[in-house]
């Protein structure tokens, strides 16, 4: 964990240059699904930047990079999200994302690469499969305890991955926003509040670095642009063969995660 942290300033040092302009490339495609979406564009970031930084510098590069296209969002998150809603998660979504950032930053390079395989596997198994949605037949999905444990749950599967906790909270959002402009609302503001959490707890570890804030900075127009064009998107956007295409994506890149790192072990 600490090699990339003992580093110098000098920004992706080491890196040869197709994957820092690989690095960009993934950066704006994520920028992009949450400027449409409102949430979905960590994990693949994480995941595929894994490979090519490490999980450590992948996740909090990751984190950087979403405060540029989170701050953008703030705004239009204000106007449209459903208020009663979010205070419903806010306490769970806090707690669970401040204990998750605390076990990513004790977790040993291997230790969290595989982890963070299994986790982005058994959220797409859960999303693949609506799990939580056939949970809601026999539970209230709307009662305190629920909301509660599943924005907990959440927020700590996304404090250690660098996100994915909306997977576990998007069918009591649905059912609890009334329209999908409410819905990307909250969830943009969520995800703005798992950021501001998961940034002081990284402060606070000693993990946010020169290095890696200039870093951050250097990747600002990717971000830009790609949240500018997922914005523009989301009004014609189909989310159906989006949504099953991440899902692909993100468990061959688990599969292959959890293969590469078992083989060191």
């Amino acid at each position: 964990m600490n090699e990339w942290l003992s580093a110098g300033v000098a920004p992706f040092a080491g890196l040869e240059w197709w994957i820092v302009a690989a690095v960009a490339a993934i950066h704006m495609f994520g920028s992009f699904v949450r400027g449409a979406f409102g949430f979905g564009s960590n994990l693949p970031v994480v995941l595929l930047t894994t490979f090519l930084l490490g999980p450590h510098h992948a996740i909090v590069l990751a984190l950087m990079t979403t405060i540029v296209a989170q701050t953008q969002m703030v705004p239009q998150g204000l106007r449209t999200a459903d208020w009663p809603v979010l205070r419903t998660v806010f306490v769970g979504i806090v707690a669970g994302t401040a204990l998750g950032t605390w076990i990513f930053t004790v977790l040993q390079p291997e230790t969290l690469s595989l982890t963070l395989g299994f986790l982005i596997a058994l959220v797409v198994i859960f999303d693949t499969f609506k799990l939580v949605e056939k949970l809601t037949r026999r539970v209230d999905m709307r009662g305190w305890p629920m909301t509660t444990g599943f924005s907990m749950v959440g927020g700590t599967l996304g404090g250690i991955s660098g996100g994915g906790a909306f997977y576990f909270l998007v069918v009591f959002l649905k059912h609890a926003c009334a329209t999908p402009t409410a819905l990307r609302g909250t969830n943009l503001l969520l995800s703005a509040i798992t950021m501001v959490t998961r940034l002081v707890g990284l402060i606070v570890a000693g993990m946010i670095t020169p290095t890696v804030v200039t870093e951050g900075a250097l990747l600002i127009p990717f971000v830009v642009f790609g949240t500018w064009a997922g914005s523009r998107a989301f009004r014609r956007s189909t989310p159906a063969m989006f949504y099953t295409t991440l899902q692909i994506l993100l468990m061959a890149g688990a599969i292959a995660l959890i293969f590469k790192v078992s083989g060191k072990l």
